[in-house]
């Protein structure tokens, strides 16, 4: 919880960090869904909804397709090598969903063209689309959408920021303004270094997992770290941990929640330590990787909740699994006002019946 940033540390500075200071030391945040990654980054920082968002507008964070063929947060200037590195992995099953769609090459090739034409600026999503509409491509049952998700693992577009409430696409190297190109050494080093300083302690499974890589890509990562990495054996399992990594203080881990799609969880191949067996049905109903938000106490899942818009508030309904004590009760409060701070709204924590 310590390294994730969710949990005090001994040397921490008071201040909230930045967004671009999350990003770069988490690596990567899952973020396919914009409220859950947006909060993801405030829940580590102090930072408002709309701090997040001048952030993006300042080009210090995107959100793109870096790896696992999903959207994530990185620092601006990392997203072009981190595409590079790691996206192609995903290449063929993307290819394989383009063949079921009907994408042929012209297709993909005629989609970049208009992108390095039009896309100088930030573009919302629904003009895109019509963009590729009104060259002769059917954006239909997610054409678009697959044509632009790989385009940017490509690393040829990202995500600039909102206009009006749709996301927006744009030219990486007309909107960043400098981007780093480590060699590959250098990068497959700083992926792992930023992966267990901030997730450890983890397993090498756990990075591979992470990156969607195989084993011996993770090992040779690990490899290129050096002795910054230490290893640990516990219950016949060797656990990494970052030789700089700040050790927790030593009082609970509190009580947070956290969005769906959290490095909480999407960060580990294992989550046997974190996610209970009794409760993996009510937290992934489907076992597809659909997540719901999680009430974590103390670093383990103790419930879900869920939002609810009322007139200028925001009620938190959260189901706990278990009974939760006065301490608990009080610590959820000020995790839920604190929600209300990051989204610039009153917020109620109503208690569901589970």
């Amino acid at each position: 919880m310590a390294a994730l940033g969710l949990a005090p540390a001994l040397g921490t500075a008071a201040a909230p960090a930045t967004a671009l200071a999350v990003a770069r030391e988490l690596g990567a945040l899952q973020a396919q869904d914009y409220a859950s990654g947006a909060w993801s980054l405030g829940v580590r920082s102090g930072l408002t909804l709309a701090e997040i968002e001048q952030a993006v507008t300042d080009r210090q964070i995107v959100r793109t397709w870096p790896m696992r063929g999903t959207i994530h947060w990185v620092p601006a200037e990392d997203a072009r090598w981190m595409c590079d590195l790691l996206a192609p992995r995903v290449f063929s099953s993307v290819r394989t969903r383009h063949r079921q769609l009907g994408l042929e090459e012209q297709d993909v090739q005629l989609a970049r063209d208009l992108f390095e034409r039009h896309l100088a600026e930030p573009v919302s999503r629904p003009d895109v689309v019509a963009l590729l509409a009104q060259a002769g491509v059917d954006p239909g049952e997610q054409r678009a959408y697959h044509l632009v998700g790989y385009h940017c693992m490509t690393g040829l577009l990202c995500q600039g920021p909102l206009i009006g409430k749709q996301p927006s696409f744009v030219l990486i190297d007309s909107w960043v303004p400098f981007s780093r190109r480590p060699s590959r050494e250098e990068a497959m080093a700083t992926v792992a270094e930023r992966y267990v300083r901030s997730h450890g302690p983890v397993t090498e499974r756990d990075l591979a997992g992470w990156v969607a890589a195989p084993l011996g890509f993770a090992r040779e990562a690990l490899a290129l770290v050096g002795d910054h990495i230490l290893h640990e054996e516990v219950d016949g399992r060797t656990w990494l941990t970052h030789v700089d990594a700040s050790p927790a203080l030593g009082r609970p881990a509190g009580v947070h929640l956290l969005p769906q799609w959290d490095e909480f969880l999407l960060g580990y191949k294992s989550r046997d330590v974190t996610l209970p067996d009794e409760h993996v049905t009510r937290v992934v109903p489907g076992r597809n990787m659909v997540f719901k938000p999680t009430l974590v106490v103390d670093g383990a899942v103790s419930g879900i909740w869920r939002r609810r818009a009322a007139k200028d508030s925001v009620v938190v309904e959260v189901t706990s699994f278990t009974t939760l004590t006065a301490r608990t009760r009080r610590a959820l409060e000020a995790s839920t006002a604190a929600y209300g701070r990051f989204l610039g709204h009153q917020a109620e924590l109503r208690l569901v019946e589970g």
